[in-house]
């Protein structure tokens, strides 16, 4: 498991109507500062891990989508400079490459259709920027509909706790493979209410 840091530079002060500014305010520095959109980078987190050994690392497209930075963290605490090799928008899934200077450790994947509702499974990634965290659960439904994706997509519902920075992460196994990505939960407040939702591996 990874932990994904990102930065996204974006303008949020809209630029003043100089006509309207009295002849005064044109030579202040401030107002000018005032007028000109002013760059501030906000800063994100989320997880992914790791399918091929020369680096390649998949995680949600939402964590790195408009990202101009991409920091991976190793569990070693190695960091890396991340670069998206691919995107699904539909599948909300994307694929980042890192050049790092050995073969690294991969997540073997497993089999969904094999899991029974009931099974249980464990959540790994960043909640709240708290890398490399673990949550059991179970699976509560599988083939599970969602509005926000595709129609064909089917997802694998489990009460183990994602949050903020669990998208991206793995859905795990009792063998130890991944079975889904962690993706969407189902909330009123922005955080855990013991549903969320991984599409699943087939």
């Amino acid at each position: 498991m990874v932990n994904i840091d990102t930065m996204q530079v974006q303008s949020d002060i809209a630029e003043s109507d100089n006509e309207d500014k009295p002849e005064r305010n044109q030579s202040n520095p401030f107002y000018d500062m005032l007028r000109r959109p002013q760059p501030r980078p906000t800063r994100g987190v989320g997880s992914g891990f790791i399918i091929d050994p020369k680096g390649y690392i998949l995680t949600n497209n939402h964590v790195i989508d408009g990202a101009t930075r991409i920091t991976i963290g190793l569990l070693t605490g190695e960091r890396f400079r991340g670069k998206v090799i691919g995107i699904d928008k539909e599948t909300d899934l994307a694929i980042i490459k890192v050049d790092a200077p050995h073969d690294l450790p991969v997540m073997k994947f497993g089999d969904s259709n094999a899991a029974q509702v009931g099974d249980w499974v464990l959540a790994i990634g960043s909640p709240f920027g708290l890398d490399q965290t673990v949550t059991a659960g179970i699976i509560s439904k599988k083939e599970r509909d969602s509005q926000t994706f595709t129609s064909f997509q089917r997802f694998l519902q489990t009460d183990a706790a994602i949050n903020r920075g669990n998208s991206g992460g793995p859905l795990v196994n009792m063998h130890g493979e991944a079975i889904g990505v962690n993706s969407q939960i189902a909330t009123l407040t922005g955080d855990y209410n013991g549903i969320g939702f991984c599409p699943a591996f087939q």
